[in-house]
């Protein structure tokens, strides 16, 4: 392990170490649970977890995951601004992005939709400044719905249900972006794209229960 600063003898260190296990389920033949994205956050509220609604499997232990800013309506008036795409992080690390969009789609329309990575792998050139070994994980309305792994793939696309997705309302979106170069790492881009324009008489789907965020008790 090579530091970027020179420790003294004698002197008390923390070594913190950030690790990613997929937080998957194991196997059964032709189940696919392989590909169920789910979290890890060890014993954080234990029987008194808040979150019922998305279940403590839904999120892992990074910082901003254990304050809830993932959630809806986070308290976003003092953080800085700042663009996954044309900024992105400068350095390894951890950054935490969130935002917030409003969907019309019309009734009668069923109108299938997903977010869309580009894998900038493919869009780089020998003078980007920016590494392309990172990770990102994929919340909406609170919900995890996939984690992105730029250098390794090979899914670039994450369909997001109407319970989920407001299609006639507001929506937040989450990306903690895992910088894993000492370059740092920008997303290629980001879309939310319809898949499909189908009109058809069916009612739109009971929305899911999205609990907006609240302060998170004993969190740290």
């Amino acid at each position: 392990m090579s530091l970027s600063f020179v420790l003294s003898q004698g002197s008390p260190y923390v070594i913190s170490v950030l690790i990613d296990h997929m937080g998957q389920d194991e196997e059964a033949p032709g189940t696919d649970a392989i590909k169920f994205p789910r979290g890890l956050t060890g014993n954080f509220g234990g029987e008194q977890y808040q979150d019922l609604a998305r279940g403590p499997p839904n999120e892992g232990g990074m910082y901003a995951e254990r304050q809830g800013y993932h959630y809806p309506n986070p308290p976003t008036s003092a953080w800085e601004l700042s663009n996954p795409v044309t900024g992105g992080l400068s350095h390894a690390g951890v950054g935490f992005y969130a935002a917030s969009f409003r969907l019309n789609i019309p009734g009668g329309c069923d109108v299938p939709m997903r977010v869309v990575f580009n894998n900038s792998l493919h869009n780089s050139t020998k003078e980007s400044s920016r590494g392309n070994n990172y990770r990102c994980q994929l919340f909406i309305n609170g919900y995890q719905f996939g984690k992105y792994i730029n250098n390794l793939g090979p899914q670039t696309a994450f369909p997001v249900p109407e319970d989920i997705l407001n299609h006639e309302g507001d929506n937040h979106i989450a990306l903690p972006l895992w910088a894993q170069d000492k370059q740092g790492a920008t997303l290629g881009s980001l879309e939310l794209i319809p898949t499909s324009l189908i009109r058809s008489g069916y009612n739109r789907p009971q929305a899911a229960r999205q609990p907006v965020w609240t302060k998170q008790a004993e969190s740290y």
